[in-house]
């Protein structure tokens, strides 16, 4: 962090003198309102790159595996609810501010209800229940109190079969408990209840009790953190095992966006499954050099620090199989939190603490993993924006002082001539000018060229790897649903015409979280996986253009350095080509294929589960009409096969709102990813090539005004010019040395990021 402060201090003084400079220059009158505007534009990019941007640190890993304690320990306070519940879908996010406070924003009304007869529907189906098309409404008592009595009905039947938990039974069981709580707060928009610094301790309130928590959509802490910075963002993610789907979704959909992840395992547990899950999809982003690793430990469970080596070389060996090298540190996030924030006496967290503290050798070894981490994770978030203010400030500046420098010493060298060889340079400059502000047409054509090739180029990919008749992700997804097993419990005990639909009902039930668990960690994992593809085959296609632009408009440039240097104008030259910083594009990413497993739909799932059983209706008819003519159990007039032939009604109807999913799905990530990704690219190429261009521009008319001024004045502009180039030269010097030095301390680290990502793919 300090290094990263050095070096944002080293750029706003620059930026500070080349403003100083441009500013004097027009208040002398010597360079035209255009040229001075444009400097002054680019210098007001470069103040605008100091002023931080946010970073994004994911802090990731499975249930109560101790993340919220350990965002706790780093702010010092025991702000996060610890402990928070299953069914809650947001992401809490804390940023650090100097100023406490924050918000909580709820959902509507319709996104309410949208949960809510989404998840009625999901329910198991009681003995005299039937499909229900109640539009459920929180708000009118009747269907408050007909909502009880399905939960009641839903709780009966779950006991009667194997007790799991059944996520929507909870979910609506939340919505009824807290609608008196909250239902002042809930209106027909999202609205947000915001905190002050003597009020923040209350958003405890509303995301620690599952029966107002899930009532919100959004939560955003403000609070001070010092040894970080300020506009750090630390989210408290879904747990990674969570038995929701769509928490991992919302998870993945975070991480796409985050600069730095911290993943946390409990040492009481180890790894899980789900961690070995969630750290493949980290490896799918390629994001494992930018991941640091916690082991929690729980001091109860271990014995002297012998113990807890032991543990960690455990840890370590075994992360080691899925992470080559990984960064590890470990220490107890609860015992830090309650050191910095002491609970009261005689309370059950004090005799731990105490406890604790008599371990002198173990709790030493954690206070030093302890700072370690924070000292990493500190220089990660500095590095991080030294990174962004040297893509988009320090070329900038170079910009800024070669164009400033060479036009101070042009205007100097022209006015020591008599005005008649003046009129004869100035003439001959401008033409060299106008041809390197033509080449910048070129430049647009070429761009628009490439950007057409390229646009193809991804769309075939695309096309190819969402085919619908042969891609292999989208027949492997179909192949699973085709192949979904029908347990054969469903088919006994049919006689009864209602215990047909029960039975379907049950069955479609397991098939949609099924289904919906592959969406997310087999589809959607895949699908990040191959757009990380195209964005690495984009990134080279760009690069390598670059370098074809780059000589285009180079040799214009050199020519018309060379006719600067023709009239005794000393050009510094600087490699100054623009460069494609992918990570400024890091806001646009793909669109996420788990919005097919939302809670009210699964595509359309809710809706073809209807479609399939509005066709078990007749079916059903049919069968009660046998049924009462005694008609024969066997053959296929049996009810077992009319259960199996819904089944395939339902499968049937799930492949076709899959393919219309992977068909609409497919022209998002085409249009809403990766063209977005290649304009925004081509955009900003294409300007940087005009900045250069434009900057370098010269009123040549002005310029021979001053060619006619008395000699006082002349001698005046000569000096003032001479100084400022001068300056300007020292500054360019000066920021290349920076530019080279940053750029050695990245290669190195690249290189190493590079090798280890080069073990993983092998």
């Amino acid at each position: 962090m300090n290094d990263y402060l050095a070096f944002k201090k080293g750029i706003e003084l620059r930026e500070h003198t080349l403003r100083h400079a441009v500013k004097k220059l027009v208040q002398e009158k010597l360079v035209d309102t255009s040229q001075s505007e444009r400097w002054l534009e680019h210098l007001d990019l470069v103040r605008s790159a100091l002023q931080e941007s946010l970073v994004r640190i994911a802090v990731a890993g499975s249930v109560k595996s101790g993340k919220s304690t350990l965002i706790n320990a780093l702010l010092a306070e025991d702000l996060l609810k610890r402990g928070a519940g299953i069914i809650t879908s947001f992401i809490t996010r804390i940023r650090s501010n100097d100023v406490r406070g924050g918000w909580i924003e709820f959902k509507s009304w319709d996104e309410i209800h949208q949960e809510i007869n989404g998840a009625v529907a999901m329910l198991p189906l009681g003995e005299n229940d039937a499909l229900s098309k109640t539009n459920w409404d929180l708000r009118r008592s009747t269907h408050r109190e007909g909502l009880y009595k399905k939960l009641a009905a839903a709780q009966r039947e779950l006991q009667s079969q194997r007790g799991a938990l059944n996520a929507h039974f909870i979910m609506l069981h939340a919505y009824l408990e807290g609608f008196a709580k909250v239902r002042d707060l809930v209106h027909n928009h999202p609205q947000r209840l915001t905190f002050n610094e003597d009020s923040l301790d209350r958003h405890q309130d509303f995301v620690g009790e599952e029966s107002r928590a899930v009532f919100l959509k959004d939560v955003e802490i403000h609070c001070p953190a010092s040894w970080i910075g300020n506009h750090v963002e630390i989210a408290d993610c879904q747990g990674s095992d969570s038995p929701n789907p769509l928490h991992f979704a919302l998870l993945q959909e975070y991480l796409l966006k985050s600069h730095l992840i911290v993943y946390v395992v409990s040492s009481r547990t180890g790894l899980r499954e789900a961690d070995l899950k969630l750290l493949d999809f980290i490896k799918t982003l390629r994001m494992t050099p930018q991941t640091l690793f916690v082991l929690n430990l729980d001091l109860d469970s271990h014995h002297g620090p012998k113990d807890i080596e032991a543990s960690v070389e455990r840890f370590v060996k075994e992360l080691s199989w899925t992470i080559p090298s990984p960064q590890v540190f470990a220490f107890s996030g609860l015992y830090h939190l309650l050191a910095a924030h002491p609970p009261k006496a005689s309370s059950r967290d004090a005799l731990r603490l105490q406890m604790w503290c008599e371990d002198a050798l173990a709790t030493t070894a954690s206070a030093s993993g302890f700072e370690d981490f924070k000292r990493e994770l500190a220089e990660r978030v500095g590095s991080q924006r030294r990174r962004v203010l040297f893509s988009t400030g320090l070329g900038r500046l170079a910009m800024v002082a070669q164009t400033l420098a060479e036009t101070c010493r042009t205007r100097g060298q022209l006015l020591s001539r008599d005005l008649q060889h003046l009129e004869q340079a100035a003439s001959h400059l401008q033409r060299r000018q106008e041809e390197l502000i033509g080449t910048l047409s070129t430049l647009e054509n070429a761009i628009g060229g490439l950007k057409e090739n390229l646009k193809s180029e991804l769309d075939k990919a695309v096309a190819a790897f969402f085919d619908l008749s042969s891609g292999h992700l989208v027949q492997e997804t179909l192949r699973m649903v085709d192949s979904y097993p029908v347990d054969p419990a469903y088919a006994k005990d049919l006689a009864n015409p209602r215990k047909i639909l029960r039975q379907l009902h049950s069955f479609y039930m397991e098939f949609r979280q099924s289904l919906s668990v592959f969406l997310v960690e087999r589809v959607h994992v895949e699908t990040v996986r191959f757009a990380k593809e195209q964005e690495r085959h984009l990134q080279g296609r760009l690069q390598e253009a670059t370098q074809a632009f780059w000589s285009l408009f180079l040799s214009a440039l050199e020519e018309y350095h060379r006719a600067l240097e023709s009239l005794g104008v000393s050009v510094q030259r600087m490699d100054a080509r623009p460069d494609a910083e992918w990570s400024q594009w890091r806001s646009i990413t793909p669109p996420v294929f788990s919005g097919f497993v939302e809670d009210n739909a699964l595509g359309r799932g809710v809706l073809f589960m209807k479609f399939g059983l509005g066709r078990l209706n007749r079916f059903l008819v049919t069968l009660k009409n046998r049924l009462g003519r005694k008609a024969r159990p066997e053959g296929p007039e049996h009810p077992g096969d009319t259960f199996l032939e819904a089944v395939e009604v339902v499968k049937a109807e799930t492949r076709a709102e899959l393919i219309y999913a992977f068909r609409d799905y497919r022209q998002n990530f085409r249009y809403l990813y990766l063209h977005k990704l290649l304009d925004a690219a081509l955009a900003q190429l294409l300007d940087a090539f005009q900045a250069r261009a434009r900057m370098a521009h010269m009123d040549f008319r002005q310029l021979l005004q001053h060619g006619r001024m008395e000699e006082g004045k002349r001698t005046r502009a000569m000096m003032v010019l001479e100084e400022t180039a001068h300056e300007a030269e020292n500054q360019l010097r000066d920021i290349e040395e920076l530019r080279r030095a940053v750029s050695l301390q990245w290669l190195d680290q690249e290189a190493t990021a590079n090798r280890s990502e080069g073990e993983l793919s092998g």
